[in-house]
């Protein structure tokens, strides 16, 4: 009973909240838990709205190409970002961060030949807690 309920929060915290799709000048967003589906045309809003838009857009595309990334790197994946936009080239991203996670941390521990960087690598995963330390 405890594994089924802990299943169904693990499929809830996958789902997305909302799902969204551009087609032409047409933004439909659908809510997952009503099933609520909306659908926005650019084209029929005003032109002023249309201007201030453009520059929020390009903001948070650009603001995009930095998530994860600090220094040189958000540096290098903007321009990145802006020279295909710049091309015509909407779909220009940087390369993705690379993602660490416990898992990946602890699927290379494991995969350490034992010796005395193990065993030191050991000692620091149990000071973070990753692992439990050794009982005495």
């Amino acid at each position: 009973m405890a594994d089924e309920a802990k299943d169904v929060a693990e499929k809830a915290k996958k789902t997305k909240k909302l799902a969204k799709t551009i087609e032409g000048t047409v933004l439909t967003i659908s809510e997952a838990i009503t099933g609520s589906v909306m659908k926005f045309d650019f084209a029929v809003l005003p032109q002023g709205i249309k201007d201030n838009l453009g520059p929020y857009g390009l903001s948070q595309k650009l603001g995009d190409a930095a998530a994860g990334r600090e220094g040189q790197d958000a540096v290098d994946s903007i321009k990145k970002v802006w020279e295909g936009l710049s091309k015509g080239d909407w779909s220009t991203r940087a390369p993705a961060a690379e993602k660490i996670t416990k898992k990946s941390i602890l699927d290379k521990y494991e995969a350490m030949p034992e010796g005395k960087e193990k065993a030191v690598a050991k000692g620091l995963l149990q000071k973070l807690g990753l692992i439990p330390e050794d009982k005495k």
